[in-house]
């Protein structure tokens, strides 16, 4: 029988949920007909919520996505509107001078040309970004991720990965609700960017941080061996809880001050034996070391074991 921590297609808080669930179900031994009804809502509960949240977050990704295409739609139908116009002028005479019309119509061209590349460019970044912290996503990670493990997997090159989740970010929601704990995120967010821009600068190494899904975050780090991200882990966890993070209401202003936010970190390591599956085993090693760190009490920094 395995354990349900072994379920890869659960979440970190999935998991943690439904086995705390578990838990008070052979602390009370209480199994009456009644308790089991309630016991199989709370596991639809846990197991429905996340669902519906990559669901939410998925058509909040589209909309904006759509959004996006309406509004340069409208634009673009206007600067060709423009050019049918000057086009129309040079060949019914209505313009005089043809090699000032013909430069008109060039320009015209060129803008709208160059408007289009600009649209393409903006839906891949929309894309690949997460709408709220802006940071990598979920898909950026992935492409990102799984080409740059088999490039170190061949080479043998040193490659890390942390794995950081926020501490009781639902207790943090139902104390000061949704809107603030998008903000939490965010503020994690702009922390992680924040260290890559002076870490990239510093050491000339990559570092890549990404959305992971819900309060989870991810950075990858190639070229780096166990014990360089060890101390990067420390570091950012030092940041986050360092950090002020100051809750407004929707006014903004000030509720609360001096309201710290704190991370635990899963570090792992690749290892070259793990051949085809390393990719996935690496994953799956810093999401052990994360939830070590949360069972030891959360704040704190845990290494994958072997």
């Amino acid at each position: 029988m395995h354990s349900i921590l072994e379920y890869d297609e659960f979440s970190l808080r999935q998991r943690e949920e439904l086995r705390a669930l578990m838990t008070q179900i052979l602390r009370e031994r209480d199994y009456s007909e009644a308790n089991f009804k309630n016991v199989l809502r709370q596991r639809d509960r846990i197991l429905h919520w996340s669902w519906s949240k990559k669901l939410e977050r998925a058509f909040l990704e589209t909309m904006a996505v759509m959004e996006h295409l309406r509004t340069q739609n409208v634009q673009r139908v206007e600067e060709m509107r423009s050019l049918r116009e000057t086009a129309i002028g040079a060949v019914s005479g209505r313009q005089s001078g043809m090699e000032e019309t013909i430069g008109r119509i060039r320009t015209a061209f060129e803008n709208v040309v160059a408007h289009m590349e600009q649209d393409t460019r903006d839906l891949v970044e929309m894309s690949y970004t997460d709408p709220l912290t802006k940071l990598n996503n979920r898909r950026a990670f992935d492409q990102y991720f799984f080409t740059v493990a088999h490039e170190y997997t061949v080479t043998g090159e040193p490659l890390s990965l942390l794995l950081m989740d926020i501490d009781h970010f639902k207790k943090f929601n139902d104390s000061y609700g949704h809107r603030v704990g998008d903000h939490a995120l965010v503020a994690v967010g702009a922390n992680l960017m924040r260290y890559a821009a002076k870490y990239t600068s510093a050491s000339g190494r990559g570092f890549f941080p990404a959305r992971f899904g819900g309060e989870e975050f991810i950075v990858v780090l190639p070229g780096v061996c166990m014990s360089e991200a060890v101390e990067d882990a420390k570091n950012l966890r030092a940041l986050m809880e360092e950090y002020d993070f100051v809750i407004r209401d929707q006014r903004g202003q000030v509720i609360l001050k001096g309201v710290r936010i704190t991370v635990s970190i899963g570090v792992a390591e690749l290892e070259n034996a793990w051949g085809d599956e390393a990719s996935e085993r690496l994953i799956d090693q810093a999401d052990k070391a994360l939830y070590q760190a949360k069972a030891e009490g959360r704040n704190r920094v845990c290494v994958a074991a072997g």
